[in-house]
Parts: C-alpha cells; sequence; structure tokens
C-alpha cells in the first residue's frame, strides 16, 4: 500500500490541532481541502483516522496507531528534506577529501581551517595519504576529490583533472648533519645517509636515484619506497630533526626551522635542478561535485598561488 505523505502530515498536523479550521489555517490550505485529503487517507487506509464532533477532532483507537507512526514518518521527512536544502547550498553534507602528504600539509589542512571559520557547519572528512592510498581511495569513491602529483593522470580518460601549479622542493636535514661540516660531498656521501618520505609514484623515482641507498620499488603498488616510508609530513619533520635522514620539502614547509636553526638546506651534488612536481586536484568524471567542494577548492588554489610568489 502507497500513502502519499502529504496526507500523512495532513492528519499529523490535525490530531495536533484537534480541529479542522485550525489545522487548515496552519497548514496554509482551505478546510474543504483538509476534509477531502483526510477523507482520502480515510479510504486509502480503509478505516477510519478520527471521531468528529462539533468541539472536537479525537484520533480513534485504530487512528492513534497510525498517527504515531506517521508523526516519525512526517519528521524524518522534513529532516531529509532540511538536510538536502544544506547540501545543495553548499552549508551541509560531509565533504570527504584526500591530499597526498605534501599537498596535505602546504594547502589542503590550511584551506580547511578556511572553510570551517568561513562555514562552521561544514562536515569534513581529511584525509592524508601518500600517493597511491589517494588514488586508490579516489577510485573506488571513498572520497570526493583528492589533491597530490597529477602528472600520471592525464591519461585516465575516467578522471577530472585541474592542475594547481608545481611544487619546487629542496634538499634538508637537521642543522647538525654530518654532511654540512664537509667543505664538498659526493653522492656516496650522500648515501650514507637514509631518505624520509612519503612513497611516490613511479615518475618521481628521480628524486631519490643515485641519492638514496635503501630505495626500492613497489612493483605490486607501481611506486618508489624511500629508505623510511611515511604517510605524514608532520613525521618527516621530526624524523629529520632527530636523525641524521634527509628528506624533500618545499620552502614553506621548513621556513620555521631554517629561521630556528634546526633545519638547514642540502644543495646536492649532480642535481641541477630542484625536486618538482605537478600538484593539482583530481576526482571521477562521472561525480558531481557539491558546492562546498568547489568552495573548498578555490581556497586550496588560493593557497597554492601564495606559496608560488
Amino acid at each position: 500500500m502507497e500513502i502519499d505523505l502529504k496526507l500523512l502530515q495532513y492528519a499529523v498536523t490535525l490530531s495536533r490541532h484537534r480541529h479542522f479550521g485550525r489545522a487548515a489555517a496552519a497548514l496554509g490550505v482551505s478546510q474543504p481541502t483538509l476534509s477531502r485529503n483526510i477523507a482520502a487517507l480515510e479510504k486509502q487506509l480503509g478505516m477510519r483516522v478520527f471521531e468528529r464532533s462539533h468541539r472536537d477532532v479525537v484520533a480513534t483507537p485504530a487512528g492513534d496507531d497510525v498517527l504515531n507512526m506517521a508523526d516519525e514518518l512526517v519528521a524524518r521527512a522534513e529532516a531529509i528534506s532540511h538536510r538536502l536544502e544544506l547540501v545543495r547550498d553548499g552549508r551541509g553534507g560531509r565533504l570527504r577529501v584526500v591530499a597526498g602528504t605534501y599537498a596535505f600539509d602546504i594547502a589542503v589542512q590550511p584551506a580547511a581551517i578556511d572553510l570551517i571559520n568561513a562555514n562552521p557547519s561544514i562536515r569534513l572528512e581529511l584525509l592524508e595519504r601518500e600517493w597511491a592510498a589517494a588514488l586508490a581511495l579516489m577510485m573506488t569513491d571513498q572520497v570526493d576529490f583528492a589533491v597530490f602529483d597529477v602528472e600520471a593522470l592525464r591519461s585516465m580518460p575516467a578522471l577530472r583533472v585541474e592542475s594547481l601549479g608545481e611544487f619546487r622542493g629542496r634538499y634538508f636535514c637537521r642543522s647538525g648533519h654530518p654532511l654540512l661540516r664537509k667543505a664538498t660531498f659526493d653522492v656516496e656521501d650522500v648515501r650514507r645517509y637514509p631518505f624520509v618520505m612519503p612513497g611516490m609514484p613511479r615518475h618521481q623515482a628521480g628524486m631519490l636515484e643515485g641519492l638514496d641507498a635503501g630505495a626500492t620499488q613497489d612493483a605490486s603498488r607501481g611506486f618508489i619506497l624511500p629508505s623510511i616510508a611515511v604517510s605524514s609530513f608532520r613525521t618527516v619533520r621530526e624524523i629529520v630533526a632527530g636523525t641524521d635522514a634527509i628528506s624533500v620539502a618545499h620552502p614553506s614547509q621548513i621556513s620555521d626551522g631554517l629561521a630556528t636553526k634546526r633545519f638547514a638546506v642540502l644543495d646536492m651534488p649532480t642535481r641541477r635542478r630542484a625536486p618538482v612536481a605537478e600538484f593539482g586536484v583530481a576526482w571521477k568524471r562521472e561525480r558531481t561535485l557539491p558546492p562546498a567542494a568547489r568552495s573548498l577548492i578555490a581556497i586550496i588554489r588560493r593557497r597554492m598561488r601564495a606559496i608560488g610568489r
């Protein structure tokens, strides 16, 4: 049996007001319209829901059970309707975002803070993952979009990709690193020390090629693992500060550490160019991004432009 939700709403309102005139006014309809709709509901149910009198309208015993269920259904429908309005307007709904380690630290986390301050009702799920894991989450529809190195994704017809610009990194180490005490050093000197970084796609192998003696290629997942693989740049900073491990960072990520002499830039022999990656936003072509996603992407883009100056 299919019952029109509007008829249930009329019945619930009538049960609250116990008077056709007052209930009709609350619903914004005429009294004859309300009477016809209540009669239609009772016909559909095959039972009387209300007892009428000149002074009062009350539910029948069976009608009382119907009204209890109707009240729950109407309340749930109103809540869903309100939630859909919030999602449509970009003021609600859970936005799920995954970002690569560098993009998360540089732009996504700061942008999320700006978005939350501007829209406290937003519901966010923010994930920081290395490249392969971020791609997997996006391809299995566990997130709305991803922010990471997109160079290898442009040939994938299932994805939409928007560039955010280039990431230009610098090799760095702790300020008291043994290499800094040498007037000159070569690649073999560097290879005595491990690199700590997130796993990276194969096309970025040049960042570590010949430098990290412990780097390996994960054939099953198709990316490069440094000697010490992590999934958070916060962990990178702590390990570099407390060991002789070496890493790569955007200057904005280590500016405070350079100013306080916690970190030092390490100019690598045989490396004429700084490590470069193309950051971007990617999502499945079949997915329609909600307004909140577009708002966050716009803030991320502004963050990326700011650090690129």
